[in-house]
């Protein structure tokens, strides 16, 4: 019998938070040491340029991340809706059919988080640490599509399925740097999103029904048992 919890395959096992004294302060930091790095063998013209490119691309990928957390959000809220039509798949999961396990609105928790750190990480002009977690983040999504439960799927929408990175995550350098920006009004559907802590509780098996066979069976052992005595 296949296990009614069913988590993401390859997702990560922890995500670890981007911590700072300062938000604004690390923001700064951030910009400024790539900055650095880039004028250490550069004129002004050729940071303007790199400069441009990096924003371009810092735009492109932040983009990339507001519209995934609309899809992420829509999906949890199918698998919460799924969580209150027990009677619908209960059977299935008990028996273990192919495909079906609890609804877990936590499944979309790993993606989100890398979605947020990636977006926290453009934001502040940490170029290609955006970039790297970018990547992870849409590995993390599809893992977490790939796990949901087959009456979650019938539910979802053709818009509401994974989507490949943009092209600027694979085009940034190791040194590329971009100017800081204000976060996004759309990173607060993260919050919402890892706000959700709904579970749905262990499905006892499917108890066998009893056949006559059975029964006659049992009446057989018990005669046995007099005559022994």
């Amino acid at each position: 019998m296949r296990s009614p919890n069913k988590k993401p395959e390859n997702a990560p096992r922890q995500v670890r938070k981007i911590r700072s004294r300062n938000k604004k302060g690390a923001t700064e930091d951030a910009g400024s040491k790539q900055l650095k790095r880039m004028q250490a063998g550069l004129g002004n013209q050729a940071i303007d340029r790199q400069l441009a490119t990096g924003n371009q691309q810092r735009d492109e990928m932040l983009a990339h991340i507001c519209a995934r957390l609309q899809v992420i959000e829509g999906a949890q809220a199918k698998e919460r809706m799924a969580m209150g039509r027990e009677r619908e798949w209960f059977k299935d999961v008990a028996k273990g059919t192919e495909g079906y396990h609890h609804p877990d609105p936590t499944r979309w928790h790993a993606c989100t988080q890398l979605f947020k750190q990636a977006a926290e990480a453009l934001c502040g002009g940490d170029l290609s640490r955006g970039a790297q977690l970018l990547e992870r983040a849409v590995e993390a999504e599809e893992a977490a599509f790939r796990s949901v439960p087959k009456m979650v799927q019938a539910q979802l929408d053709r818009e509401e399925s994974t989507a490949p990175a943009p092209d600027a995550t694979f085009q940034v350098q190791t040194e590329a740097g971009c100017a800081s920006c204000e976060r996004p009004k759309e990173l607060h559907i993260a919050e919402r999103i890892l706000a959700i802590q709904d579970t749905v509780q262990a499905t006892p098996p499917l108890k066998r029904a009893r056949r006559w066979w059975d029964a006659e069976g049992v009446e057989e052992e018990e005669e046995e048992e007099e005559d022994d005595e």
